[in-house]
């Protein structure tokens, strides 16, 4: 009987709401259910402006045992943007554009230093994802190839800076399972066409839809951005060969795309829970899907905020 809970990035005023809204109550400072647990999918930080008191309602929990969080891409990048490279600089460049993407983060931890150095040390703790007999959870895509190389050498987490490091050189077995876990496919738009994302960063590659089969699916299913309408292209052959989640698999859940509209299932075992709660035009939803261990999911599930 667990709660799985979207992207939150700093709204932890929603976060509050969509708690109290399932049934969870505090008491002694933890937010707790009678006879259900939360798995929270990742990204507390960013474009909110409480990441400070997300963080200690999602930390809470997990300490309390009332709950799991998986570590997302913000909080994996917030990570390189506080590490030195050896060569100098950071693992994460500090670029205008990438410290206003953490701007409100540190804001939220102005005159709380010693908390935020913390906070960083928890996220070294958080899993890439979470796989039993009857789900699998991660912040964008499972790909049971890639996690296999994780398994083979027992990452179940960043663990620590030297492991950080191994995760974010291309060169190393660790990138790309780390990067599909985190980020989820993509593929380079063809020459001449790009666009802005909402943040205004130009933008010249767009994610795959995974749980697609790309074999039979139109670019229009295949390709997904929310925020763009991609032109009729024609879809690589590396791409239409590539794996899928099968059907037959047991149900994924995750955050990561900013999809918006009506909340519903991708697919009967394919469930996201990111729809933009940190919007610009303020319409997104903080979501959660209610699961009880059935193998079909139900769109009649969702609870949101």
């Amino acid at each position: 009987m667990i709660d799985f809970i979207g992207d939150i990035h700093g709204h932890a005023d929603r976060l509050e709401a969509l708690l109290k809204k399932l049934g969870y109550s505090l008491k002694m400072g933890v937010y707790r259910h009678p006879s259900r647990r939360v798995v929270f999918l990742g990204d507390y930080l960013d474009r909110g402006p409480d990441a400070r008191g997300t963080v200690r309602i999602v930390r809470a929990m997990v300490e309390a045992g009332e709950a799991r969080a998986i570590i997302g891409n913000h909080e994996l990048n917030m990570l390189c943007f506080w590490t030195p490279n050896a060569g100098g600089g950071y693992l994460r460049d500090h670029s205008i554009n990438k410290i206003l993407i953490h701007a409100e983060t540190i804001r939220s931890y102005q005159h709380y230093e010693s908390e935020f150095r913390e906070m960083l040390d928890w996220l070294y703790t958080l899993p890439l994802y979470i796989e039993t007999d009857f789900f699998r959870a991660q912040h964008a895509c499972f790909d049971t190839s890639l996690v296999d190389v994780l398994k083979s050498e027992n990452i179940t987490s960043v663990k620590d800076e030297s492991t950080l490091r191994r995760m974010v050189n291309k060169r190393d077995p660790l990138f790309k399972p780390v990067d599909s876990l985190l980020k989820g496919p993509e593929m380079a738009l063809p020459q001449g066409i790009s666009y802005r994302d909402k943040e205004g960063v130009l933008r010249t590659r767009t994610r795959v839809c995974w749980w697609e089969n790309p074999a039979t699916a139109p670019a229009s299913d295949l390709f997904l951005q929310t925020d763009f309408h991609l032109p009729n292209m024609e879809i690589p052959a590396e791409i239409r060969k590539g794996n899928y989640y099968h059907e037959s698999e047991r149900p994924v859940f995750f955050g990561h795309y900013w999809f918006d509209g009506e909340v519903r299932i991708l697919k009967p075992n394919v469930c996201c829970l990111d729809y933009s709660v940190a919007s610009y035009k303020n319409d997104g939803k903080l979501v959660a899907y209610r699961f009880d261990g059935e193998s079909v999911l139900n769109n009649n599930r969702f609870v949101y905020v």
